[in-house]
């Protein structure tokens, strides 16, 4: 994406939000930020209390403005009404708030603001009629998401929770992204930040001799987890291909259907299968594998602390001992 484009679209975001925060039509839950440090990765960990209230998922109406009292359904509607989820499901991305919306991102793709947010400018790519978030990312999807990555000034992570133990919320399929970098003490900062979880990956390529695009495990880890590196060639064509080799990966010697968790950078690609949702009380979505964990109470921090966030991880991924001799690479 051009710069000015990057720059357009950002500003956008930033506009939207304060809008959104000062109408109340988007809530940031104030948050206490500590590391702690755990196998050589320095997790951000977010105590946010409110969060106890926070309801399943996203609340709200979501994705295009309702049809007038008394008119007919048009036949986009009726399409997406077709194709949605099953009746009773309330979904907040179809018709979305008017006032969440950044912009449309292509034909496919549109850009929310996500209405419960705990750092700010946490955005939401979300598919414009009905898909389901059983299914893979492709070449669409990953578009979108690069095009908001790219815009974010000291870069950011997008991330993609599928399956049951995943740390879903909403059936509808939707990517979330929030700026870089975690730590709040490295706002100030300047240049592309990355997240604490990169330098063993870094690691990881090195030690397979991995070039771009070329999936490699990342075997610094304590569970099963696979990479590929991205530069700045990458088409989303590439990039869905990749995606498709790392879910092999992952649902390799596991029954299905298999949960997993997608991170990604403008430098990255992680993904991992998943086990389980939680870690005794705390549950863990994509981000903590990027390095960042939300907790509820201080009693969450406790046992964060006292568990270790590396451990907690391996917890709820599957061990290195569940993958098959013949799979591996």
């Amino acid at each position: 994406m051009p710069a000015q484009e990057c720059s357009a679209l950002w500003s956008k975001v930033l506009q939207v939000y304060d809008a959104a925060q000062a109408s109340g039509a988007a809530t940031k839950t104030d948050t206490q930020v500590t590391t702690c440090s755990d196998a050589g990765v320095t997790f951000v960990l977010r105590i946010a209390a409110a969060l106890k209230a926070k309801p399943k998922g996203l609340s709200g109406s979501a994705a295009g403005p309702a049809a007038a009292p008394g008119s007919q359904p048009s036949s986009q509607q009726q399409q997406q009404q077709q194709q949605g989820p099953p009746p009773g499901f309330r979904n907040p991305f179809l018709p979305y708030e008017e006032a969440l919306w950044v912009q449309h991102l292509s034909p496919s793709h549109t850009l929310l603001l996500n209405k419960f947010n705990v750092v700010p400018h946490h955005v939401l790519v979300v598919t414009r009629q009905f898909e389901s978030q059983q299914d893979p990312l492709n070449a669409h999807d990953l578009a979108a998401a690069q095009q908001v990555l790219a815009a974010m000034p000291r870069g950011g992570v997008a991330f993609y929770n599928c399956g049951e133990h995943s740390g879903r919320s909403q059936p509808h399929k939707h990517l979330q992204i929030v700026p870089l970098p975690f730590d709040e003490e490295e706002q100030q900062q300047l240049g592309v930040a990355q997240p604490p979880v990169q330098q063993l990956i870094n690691a990881a390529q090195a030690a397979a001799g991995a070039q771009p695009l070329q999936p490699f495990p990342v075997r610094q880890l304590p569970f099963r987890a696979y990479a590929v590196a991205l530069d700045n060639s990458t088409t989303a064509e590439q990039l869905e291909a990749a995606a498709s080799q790392l879910l092999s990966h992952c649902q390799a010697g596991l029954p299905a259907p298999v949960s997993y968790n997608v991170i990604l950078t403008q430098e990255l690609m992680l993904m991992l299968p998943r086990k389980q949702e939680s870690c005794g009380r705390i549950a863990i979505n994509s981000l903590g594998f990027a390095g960042t964990i939300l907790l509820r109470s201080q009693e969450d921090l406790q046992f964060a602390q006292q568990q270790g966030p590396m451990s907690m991880l391996a917890e709820v991924g599957h061990p290195w001992s569940s993958e098959p001799a013949e799979a591996k690479m």
